[in-house]
């Protein structure tokens, strides 16, 4: 262990100095520059608008279960994200990744008047028709309804990762869903 951490020291003086080269810590995809001592982000669910009626295989071979939480590409999707932590969040940051391509799109959330402490929240952001999951507008909200699509073609899969600032600008902990969220068609 020890001699791999010297030979990482060792590596950063060399990068250092290839001229224009710099080496950064990575602190997640929120706007901070370190992590927050006491902001832990715990427990991250979501819901939206539209389920799986009837289990389904899509072209690829991969089954979507019945009552799975879909996005519609070619309606309005409505997500609600429910989130749980401990210590003072002051900003909500999600970022959507492509489950093939790891492309990635970071919406800044919420924001709140100094720090909550609250623990737990709930919040809301509709993505319009063919954009998913490029353009969203955001909210916060109380409950979901549900609508059953009939699936014409799954386009994608697309997962939720959040991560949150505290009132002096630190980064939490990322958490990201347990599973995609399939990208249909819907009629």
């Amino acid at each position: 262990m020890k001699r791999l951490m010297m030979a990482a020291v060792g590596l950063t003086g060399v990068l250092a100095s290839c001229g224009g080269v710099t080496v950064t810590a990575d602190f997640g995809f929120a706007p901070g520059s370190q992590y927050a001592p006491s902001l832990k982000l715990n427990e991250l669910s979501y819901s939206t608008n539209y389920q799986a009626k009837t289990a389904f295989t899509d072209q690829n071979g991969n089954t979507v279960r019945a009552g799975e939480y879909l996005i519609c590409d070619n309606a309005n999707t409505t997500m609600l994200v429910d989130l749980k932590w401990t210590g003072g969040l002051n900003k909500l940051y999600l970022q959507f990744k492509g489950l093939s391509t790891g492309a990635t799109q970071t919406v800044p959330f919420y924001a709140f008047n100094g720090s909550d402490t609250s623990g737990a929240g709930q919040a809301k952001f509709t993505f319009g028709p063919n954009t998913a999951p490029l353009s969203l507008s955001s909210k916060l909200v109380s409950q979901a309804i549900v609508v059953n699509p009939v699936i014409v073609n799954v386009k994608g899969n697309t997962y939720v990762r959040v991560q949150g600032i505290d009132q002096s600008g630190y980064n939490s902990n990322i958490l990201e869903s347990v599973t995609a969220i399939p990208v249909v068609n819907c009629q």
